[in-house]
């Protein structure tokens, strides 16, 4: 037995242990032929072994744990009987969890497997499925923010939904927020209120104020004193309190770090572009600062280096950077160079027209009203393909 189980152990099978029964367990582990095979492949302390050795067990036969994971989760849970872990499992399996879900979950926040079910764990599942949360929804939550279940249903988690609920003025929506950022529900309404207070103190409006909480749920949970500088921070750049584009801005700002946002400007700046162009796009069109720098980049040299356009015109028109390079602006660009060459457009011609406009009116107008618009048609189709942009030999 001991030599089988050492040869499992060596060869790294799940590191299963098979130690379901305390005394068992107890006495297999304080062999020393089974320490040492221990010792060896995972640098345990032989000690925790032997003092948690039940929990261990059960972590790694019934959770699908490894060893090691086993090990670290004994430091914050332990006991000595199957029964109360067991309900709490029957628990999730019976709300359709998986073992995946279940696994990842009790990873996460071992101390779950002492919780009492009927008081602390079926009151919390229900209450989300009485919110009008599925079944899916509840147990992606669950199992990727399990500390929910540290909280008390009445004084914290019905407090926070019913917060976002008439910040949102909406149960759907306010699920929609919840399930883009399920950690916002580990935190107080009173620090939360805190944030839109300080919106509403400096004039943004309850429905620009609500376009934040559903487009950036996670800003509800931002320092007070780091957000009343980025409210300053943006007011500085030129964006009226009362506009949507404020709370566009302040979305855009708090998605990315101090030194992404430098990153980003030196980008621009190697097209020859001045700080105040940047930051006046940036006003025109706060989303025109989330584009990646390798898109920015791939976005110039087809408009700047293959078509010759100014970079200052561009710039004047931010919002070009948001539409897809292989299925807009790449066929498009080609589609103007084969009419340049045919002489049917001038090569100074400059409109974003051709480029945003929406496919079925751009064929319309920019392809139908050419005699040749059935082999200009064609071209484009072709352009369309990503393999026949990717090889083309014009860009």
């Amino acid at each position: 037995m001991f030599r089988s189980l050492c040869k499992s152990l060596e060869l790294g099978s799940s590191n299963r242990v098979n130690l379901s029964v305390h005394k068992e367990s107890s006495y297999c582990l304080e062999n020393p032929s089974i320490l040492s095979c221990l010792r060896n492949i995972s640098s345990v302390n032989t000690d925790d072994i032997k003092e948690h050795s039940f929990t261990v067990s059960y972590l790694v036969n019934k959770c699908g744990f490894s060893l090691k994971s086993a090990l670290e989760a004994s430091k914050h849970v332990d006991f000595e009987s199957p029964d109360k872990p067991d309900s709490v499992l029957e628990v999730f399996r019976n709300h359709n969890f998986s073992k995946d879900h279940i696994l990842n979950l009790v990873r996460r926040h071992p101390a779950v497997l002492l919780s009492k079910p009927h008081k602390t764990l079926l009151p919390k599942l229900e209450f989300f499925q009485s919110k009008g949360f599925s079944s899916p929804d509840v147990i992606k939550i669950m199992s990727s923010n399990p500390w929910i279940f540290r909280y008390s249903l009445e004084k914290h988690l019905v407090p926070a939904f019913d917060f976002f609920e008439n910040l949102l003025q909406s149960d759907a929506v306010a699920i929609k927020a919840i399930k883009r950022a399920p950690y916002i529900l580990n935190h107080n309404v009173e620090s939360m209120a805190r944030i839109v207070d300080v919106l509403r103190d400096n004039g943004v409006p309850k429905k620009n104020i609500a376009l934040l909480v559903r487009s950036k749920p996670s800003i509800m949970i931002s320092n007070l004193e780091d957000f009343k500088k980025l409210i300053q921070e943006v007011t500085l750049m030129g964006f009226h309190r009362s506009k949507s584009q404020f709370v566009v801005a302040i979305i855009a700002l708090r998605s990315m770090s101090k030194s992404t946002w430098d990153k980003k400007l030196d980008v621009h700046r190697r097209w020859g572009l001045s700080q105040e162009e940047i930051l006046a796009a940036f006003v025109r069109y706060p989303c025109f600062m989330e584009v990646s720098e390798e898109k920015t980049m791939r976005v110039m040299d087809l408009f700047v280096n293959k078509l010759g356009w100014e970079s200052s015109y561009l710039v004047k028109n931010p919002s070009i950077s948001s539409y897809s390079l292989e299925k807009r602006l790449l066929p498009r660009a080609l589609v103007l160079q084969f009419l340049v060459s045919k002489g049917m457009v001038e090569k100074s011609f400059r409109s974003l027209a051709f480029f945003i406009t929406p496919e079925i009116k751009f064929k319309q107008r920019f392809i139908d009203n050419h005699a040749e618009s059935t082999q200009i048609l064609k071209f484009y189709k072709e352009k369309l393909d990503l393999s026949s942009i990717v090889n083309s030999s014009s860009f």
